[in-house]
């Protein structure tokens, strides 16, 4: 029984080495203008699927990496790196061939995009900027600021309004005047003697009423008198 145990476990490990692939790439490190880029030996490529996760990371010649005994199926691989940024790739393993594609974050798993070429080619988006910098002083950035925009037009109405008033027909003026009149209450207009109990009760609404109630009651006090 024993013995069987060992065939079976050894015929098990023989089959996931022969299923088992060694994947290949590199990182990029041509820039159009400038020197070549240079990658940290403690950046970390990370192959992840929902069984399994590998790890590996940049060799002495700081480009190339490989991924040893990787068994088939659909992978995310993505770069942890301090310095660079790295877009994050699906890579698919068959018994035959492997299948590299461009990933897109926030789309289902099943969307693949463009295909890319094997050996995995890595080329950073750019450097990872970890500060941001104080703008300096932006007098136009001033003038986008909603408060200084209704301040400023308040000010212009304030010096324009007078001058537009003035250049109005007496006429034209005395009309203006009596519209404004019509529209604002006689309570407003003055007030000092509006009574705001009697005009909540409904018993008058404005201060002339007010005033005529207190008048009534001056005479009746006099009567009583």
């Amino acid at each position: 029984m024993f013995r069987w145990n060992i065939i079976v476990t050894a015929l098990f490990i023989l089959v996931q080495t022969v299923s088992a692939y060694s994947l290949r790439g590199f990182l990029d490190s041509t820039v159009s203008n400038g020197p070549p880029l240079t990658f940290s030996p403690d950046t970390e490529i990370i192959l992840r699927s929902a069984e399994a996760k590998y790890n590996t990371y940049v060799r002495a010649d700081g480009q190339s990496f490989v991924f040893l005994n990787v068994s088939e199926g659909a992978y995310a691989l993505s770069i942890k790196s301090a310095e660079h940024i790295f877009p994050t790739l699906r890579v698919d393993v068959a018994e035959t061939d492997v299948e590299v594609f461009v990933s897109h974050p926030g789309n289902e798993w099943s969307f693949k995009g463009p295909r890319q070429p094997y050996p995995i080619e890595l080329r950073p988006f750019g450097p990872a900027v970890y500060y941001q910098y104080r703008e300096g002083f932006n007098i136009l950035k001033l003038f986008k600021n909603p408060m200084l925009m209704i301040s400023l037009l308040t000010l212009g109405m304030v010096f324009v309004l007078p001058k537009i008033m003035d250049s109005l027909d007496p006429e034209q003026l005395k009309e203006i005047q009596q519209e404004q009149a019509k529209t604002v209450p006689s309570a407003l207009a003055n007030p000092m003697n509006f009574d705001v109990a009697s005009y909540l009760a409904g018993k008058s609404s404005g201060p002339s009423a007010s005033g005529s109630s207190v008048k009534a009651a001056g005479s009746a006090r006099s009567r009583k008198s």
